[in-house]
């Protein structure tokens, strides 16, 4: 979880705003790792470029950025890699983060291995959480449309590892989500276009994102229209436990 195609990354890049990021089953921390050292790529970050002499230095890495995952394993990488200002376990579709916590929340590859009930319970928390936009990527096909289920041979191994088995279990596809489906929740499918001369060009490029050959993943965005709303307390409730010396709210 939380890994996307090579190509998907400046796509995603474009769409971060403003500079507290929630980045939900962060995974082995690449897009963390990304937003702190080519924060530069990203719209907030590109500003310091075009006046570099008069830039905000503070405005050189994100202001904050939090890295939330379900399994320890990859809890344990970024924190050994020092990659976010505040990692912890935590399950998407229970978060526990105050209203307008963050800026972006961005969530790669990650609701379709929630049950449907959950990945919808994970939208309407972001729409609490984040103050003014939402990043998701998922697989168009992340289920047999005849079976219902993830049918990738590679998920058929026969182990008694039990680490084996919990990435398998983690691995899994539950659910899936189409491009109107998301677009009836208020999500723009893919880039935006614009306007002027190149917004033909945009256009076909957008058209060939969406549905060329190579578009095995959707890209979606929505912008939350609370930008007059100040941010929300940074202070995260005390977890119930913590495991491995990493708060668990799971």
């Amino acid at each position: 979880m939380g890994t996307s195609p090579l190509g998907f990354i400046p796509r995603i890049m474009n769409e971060i705003q403003g500079r507290r990021i929630l980045d939900v089953g962060c995974g082995a921390g690449v897009y963390g790792y990304l937003l702190r050292n080519k924060w530069q790529d990203t719209p907030p970050g590109n500003i310091q470029f075009r006046d570099f002499g008069n830039r905000d230095v503070s405005n050189d890495q994100p202001e904050l950025l939090v890295g939330i995952d379900i399994q320890t394993e990859n809890v344990q990488r970024c924190n050994k890699h020092d990659i976010y200002d505040f990692v912890a376990l935590a399950r998407a579709e229970q978060l526990p983060f105050p209203e307008n916590y963050v800026d972006t929340i961005l969530c790669v590859e990650v609701l379709e291995h929630l049950c449907k009930d959950d990945a919808v319970r994970a939208l309407k928390q972001f729409e609490r959480i984040a103050r003014q936009r939402i990043v998701v990527t998922v697989p168009k096909r992340a289920v047999d449309p005849i079976t219902g289920h993830d049918e990738r041979a590679f998920l058929r191994i026969q182990t008694n590892d039990p680490d084996v088995g919990q990435w398998v279990q983690a691995e899994t596809h539950k659910c899936s989500f189409t491009a109107s489906e998301l677009a009836r929740l208020g999500f723009r499918i893919g880039r935006t276009v614009g306007q002027g001369w190149r917004a033909p060009f945009r256009l076909a490029f957008k058209l060939w994102e969406n549905h060329g050959p190579r578009s095995g993943q959707i890209l979606a965005v929505k912008d939350l229209k609370k930008w007059n709303t100040l941010p929300g307390t940074s202070r995260v409730p005390e977890p119930p436990k913590w495991t491995d010396g990493f708060p668990d709210y799971r």
